[in-house]
């Protein structure tokens, strides 16, 4: 299995740039969910969290079985939902539609958000338009019942805040350009 992140594992430079700060966490589920590609194999990993206030679910990727680059970002739902909220129930919508949610730059991530959001039941295929989706689930309904289950609390880094540098670029931006830089020197 080959997993690759995009995520920076320097965790002192993390909270440094990000402010990401260790907090308690409550995870809810763990999941898969095939990938939706026309030739894509294997799945993605997710899981479902909760701060200790226990207001909204977060999203993060944990693994992809056919290899690729994503963001191993902590995504809360409303970041999530923005993207749906001009959409018709019935109108198909692209999956590139939830790239502003993350801060990473990974073509993946939307994709893949796409896919654990259809393993939820929370979007569908649209019936005639090919790599399209429609809204199909209850979304208030599918956070209430996921807020009212008991978890287990894990220790993760804070939803980083989005910063811009000098140069105009976000961090979060330079961080994964350094780290798939990186990674292709290695190879």
């Amino acid at each position: 299995m080959n997993t690759f992140d995009t995520t920076n594992t320097n965790d002192a430079e993390n909270n440094a740039t990000l402010s990401n700060a260790i907090e308690p966490t409550w995870l809810l589920k763990t999941g898969s969910a095939p990938k939706l590609g026309k030739h894509a194999e294997g799945d993605i990993s997710y899981q479902i969290l909760t701060d200790s206030s226990r207001a909204e679910p977060m999203i993060r990727i944990i693994g992809n079985d056919g290899g690729g680059y994503y963001s191993k970002e902590v995504l809360a739902c409303r970041s999530v939902e923005v993207g749906t909220d001009k959409h018709e129930l019935d109108q198909p919508l692209p999956s590139k539609l939830f790239q502003p949610a993350f801060t990473g730059k990974s073509s993946n991530n939307a994709g893949f958000l796409a896919a654990i959001l259809r393993a939820e039941r929370l979007l569908s295929a649209a019936p005639e338009v090919e790599g399209r989706h429609i809204i199909a689930g209850n979304w208030a309904e599918w956070k209430t019942s996921l807020l009212a289950l008991p978890g287990l609390l894990i220790e993760t880094n804070a939803a980083p805040e989005k910063e811009t540098s000098k140069n105009g670029k976000g961090a979060a931006d330079s961080e994964v350009s350094n780290a798939a830089e990186t990674s292709r020197r290695k190879k």
